[in-house]
């Protein structure tokens, strides 16, 4: 399973904004990058990418910061996985082989162990939502 760095470190940023979000205050960019570790060039990334789908929004000025834009129990990992990565698929067929092909209709039939276990994955993460994450902080 791949799970990039810019999707983990885009779950780390967001779970510490919903958390704060919780308390009431908006965070900005550097607080996150000194707590959870990350550039503030690589968040910006992030963050920018999450701001155009609405998850978070971003205010400006002295007292701005990010906040979380709607509730946690309402966003899904894999609508994160979605926004954040440029791969559709989470487990790509035969991706420990060196010469890859992504399973396709006519190489990959519906027996291929890779298709099913990218179709479960993808289950997983539809079920799991940004609110349990926060619950397990300690797992990202």
């Amino acid at each position: 399973m791949k799970i990039s760095t810019k999707v983990r470190y885009g779950l780390k940023a967001l779970v510490y904004i919903a958390e704060e979000s919780s308390k009431g205050r908006l965070v900005r960019i550097k607080e996150i990058s000194e707590k959870e570790d990350i550039s503030v060039q690589y968040l910006e990334q992030i963050l920018y990418k999450l701001k155009n789908e609405n998850i978070i929004e971003g205010k400006r000025g002295p007292n701005g910061g990010y906040r979380l834009m709607g509730e946690p129990e309402k966003v899904t990992l894999y609508k994160l996985y979605k926004i954040l990565d440029d791969d559709t698929k989470v487990i790509n067929c035969n991706e420990n082989v060196k010469e890859t092909k992504d399973c396709t209709e006519d190489s990959c039939n519906n027996s291929c162990i890779w298709r099913k276990l990218d179709s479960a994955m993808k289950e997983i993460l539809k079920s799991t939502t940004l609110a349990e994450l926060i619950k397990n902080r300690d797992m990202i």
